[in-house]
């Protein structure tokens, strides 16, 4: 694994070339149209955080499916994303697969709950994504639903997946029959071999004291993010990791093979683990104990500027 600084510089120099550059001949949406999967009765700040993260990071359009019950929380949070109450509907994969092919990443998970009835739809979409080779990232209560049936995304054809210590544990033990107690110091050898397991295009973001990033392949490098954030935990910032996630990721892919001649996904992992691990630690300075994940998306604006295109020739 590598930590040190040439490291953290090389693929800080490979993100700003990934970086779009703001020219007036582009087209709206062109930057990236995120879908994001969930929101429940209960959840409805999750895909609010996770949108607004993927639009301050620089998404251009952001769609959430969620639950008719959560529809109007999420709408009265903000007017930015554009909100579709389909997931509870008896015909949701009939309302949801027009809009599949406008998206340019999906992202599962934040508020989605664990309702069977919707992870039942989420299987139809996952199928349905898997077919059409659709960039997939998957989080919160969709690892729970991974955890349940590992063969979902068994070889899926580029899919991260963003796991917190609870959360790989469950995984690990689904995936390997292995009992590992969460812990935020992984071992890096345990997270390689679940992506292994799973697939060459299987890419683990484990969330940890550090962030650990893998892929399936066999013998290739593992990265590192261990930029100190703060000790404050406020429900949340996984939610803004995951929407910055995916529109590095668009960015990454329309731009192909960066300086650092690691993946697009890799890329996209280390530049959404930077963002919101340095907006942590500068939400910190402000609001100490008080602060919450929404002092943390007031700070992803300035911090993206400060480390990613203060350097870079736009």
């Amino acid at each position: 694994m590598s930590t040190s600084s040439s490291m953290d510089e090389r693929m800080l120099k490979g993100i700003r070339k990934v970086v779009p550059s703001l020219i007036n001949t582009k087209y709206k949406g062109q930057d990236g149209r995120i879908g994001i999967f969930g929101g429940s009765t209960e959840y409805t700040g999750a895909p609010y955080f996770a949108a607004m993260s993927a639009l301050r990071t620089g998404a251009d359009l952001v769609h959430v499916f969620c639950v008719k019950d959560a529809s109007i929380p999420i709408k009265s949070f903000s007017p930015e994303p554009i909100v579709h109450p389909v997931l509870d509907h008896q015909d949701a994969i009939k309302q949801i697969k027009p809009w599949l092919d406008r998206l340019h990443v999906i992202l599962i998970g934040p508020g989605l709950g664990r309702d069977e009835k919707i992870f039942k739809t989420i299987v139809e979409l996952i199928t349905i994504c898997r077919e059409t080779k659709k960039p997939l990232i998957i989080d919160a209560d969709g690892l729970f639903l991974v955890c349940q049936k590992p063969e979902i995304i068994k070889d899926y054809p580029g899919v991260i997946l963003t796991p917190n210590a609870m959360e790989f544990s469950r995984l690990i033990k689904a995936v390997l029959d292995r009992t590992v107690p969460p812990t935020p110091v992984v071992k890096v050898s345990d997270v390689k071999h679940v992506a292994e397991t799973l697939g060459k295009n299987v890419i683990i973001l484990h969330k940890g004291a550090k962030d650990v990033i893998v892929d399936g392949h066999k013998g290739t490098e593992t990265v590192s993010c261990a930029l100190a954030g703060s000790g404050r935990r406020c429900g949340g910032q996984g939610d803004l990791l995951s929407g910055s996630l995916a529109v590095f990721w668009w960015w990454a892919i329309s731009a192909g093979t960066s300086e650092c001649a690691l993946s697009p996904s890799i890329v996209a992992c280390y530049a959404a683990s930077r963002l919101i691990r340095e907006s942590n630690a500068s939400a910190f300075k402000i609001k100490q104990r008080a602060m919450l994940t929404s002092d943390m998306l007031e700070q992803i604006q300035p911090i993206f500027n400060k480390i990613f295109e203060t350097h870079c020739d736009k």
